[in-house]
């Protein structure tokens, strides 16, 4: 007996060892934020990653991390643990955990235990990815919480997403005409709880339809464009349940200059549509039956301070980026590049939004103005370098969309990343 178990556990490590490659990331990041206090962040993350060939044209991948943070000093996390196969050129499939998202990165950006089929064709693409959310931390997870996420109600395990099943199917036509790049896809997601398990808060299930378009207008300008509609269905804890209907829309340009140390300017507008008749939560509390409020099912950061979840946001970005000493001889330099980044933030209608000090009684939808200036510089392919800093100016004054408590907020970041 103890023989063949030599035997066996040799064979596997022979199998691993074969073809295997390894690496690990360290992150540093130092937070300072200052509004009507001071406040300290720190935090370090050790990644290590895994890749080997588990028989013919199928490979496993493994990458898990330890984080320390001034807020929790010890948490372990797994990032990904996925087996594809690709034997066939016309269609590849995976299964474990591993990242999936949306064509736009707003509507679903997220790691997930689930698997995806992908069918290759020389004019088209047809990706198809689902699974389920229930065995992700809520620490390191973006994903909408509702009421009853925030609570626990009805959750074995409190530290654990909501049990959801979340899936999409993505169809691409590149080039599909004068170099135009054209995107569809389908996404949803089903809140997998019994309500009757739920003491505060419903259920939520949506589901997403959007296309993509993008590509080159004339010779360095590029643009992108994106809609998405949202159908569902909340089942509220609050007395009233109601259908979702709203709207997610975007376009952007960016220009190249390289003759003009590699600028770049980038121009960019989202909107999100919102509801007025939310009276008690941002994400529950519709009173007429018909919610017009967007809800992804992932956030995404929209600004270095001033972040707010999608629902009742409409905003506008302009940056400029370029490379101030790419003309110079020394290489190390070449690679420092500065941005420079204006976001003005609105409300869509006069109702809630994700974030708190809106006076409940005025009805300015212009919320405030963010302006952020980041330095990135990488001396060597594995080490960066990255100094942000920003200030949020609040629309607090006379009839100001926030209540006048609420002050200028500024935040300063450095980071480090290190490859190896």
């Amino acid at each position: 007996m103890k023989k063949t178990t030599l035997i066996f556990v040799l064979a596997i490590i022979t199998t691993l060892s074969f073809g295997m490659d390894f690496g690990g990331n360290l992150e540093d990041s130092t937070i300072l934020y200052n509004s009507d206090s001071s406040s300290f962040y720190h935090a370090d993350t050790l990644s290590l990653w895994l890749k080997t060939d588990l028989w013919k044209d199928t490979n496993l991948y493994i990458s898990g991390n330890y984080t320390f943070t001034t807020d929790d000093p010890l948490f372990l996390d797994l990032d990904y643990l996925r087996i594809e196969n690709k034997s066939s050129s016309s269609i590849n499939y995976s299964f474990g955990r591993f990242y999936i998202s949306d064509y736009s990165g707003y509507i679903f950006s997220h790691k997930i235990d689930g698997g995806s089929i992908t069918y290759n064709m020389p004019t088209y693409i047809i990706n198809v990815k689902a699974g389920y959310t229930g065995l992700l931390f809520n620490q390191s997870s973006n994903i909408e919480m509702t009421i009853a996420d925030q609570t626990g109600s009805g959750d074995f395990f409190q530290s654990f997403v909501a049990p959801r099943f979340a899936g999409g199917l993505q169809v691409f036509f590149p080039e599909l005409f004068k170099d135009q790049d054209l995107k569809a896809e389908v996404w949803a997601q089903m809140d997998l709880r019994n309500e009757s398990d739920l003491t505060s808060g419903g259920k939520l299930n949506t589901q997403y339809f959007g296309i993509n378009l993008s590509g080159p207008l004339i010779p360095s300008l590029y643009y992108n464009s994106f809609a998405y509609l949202e159908s569902g269905q909340s089942y509220s804890g609050l007395g009233s349940d109601y259908t979702i209907l709203s709207f997610l829309g975007s376009a952007g340009l960016r220009y190249y200059i390289e003759d003009l140390l590699y600028s770049r300017i980038a121009f960019k507008f989202l909107y999100s549509s919102g509801d007025s008749d939310y009276l008690s939560s941002f994400t529950e509390g519709n009173t007429d039956g018909d919610s017009t409020n967007f809800i992804p099912i992932s956030g995404k950061s929209l600004a270095l301070i001033f972040s707010p979840n999608l629902g009742n946001i409409f905003f506008t970005s302009l940056s400029y980026s370029l490379k101030p000493f790419s003309d110079m001889e020394n290489p190390m330099l070449k690679n420092v590049q500065f941005e420079l980044t204006n976001v003005n933030f609105f409300r869509s209608t006069t109702g809630q939004i994700s974030e708190s000090g809106i006076d409940p009684l005025s009805e300015a939808l212009y919320l405030g103005t963010e302006i952020d200036g980041t330095l990135n510089f990488r001396p060597y392919s594995d080490l960066g370098v990255s100094l942000s800093g920003g200030a949020f100016i609040p629309n607090n004054g006379t009839d100001g969309s926030f209540l006048d408590t609420e002050t200028v907020k500024f935040l300063g970041r450095l980071g480090l990343s290190f490859s190896f």
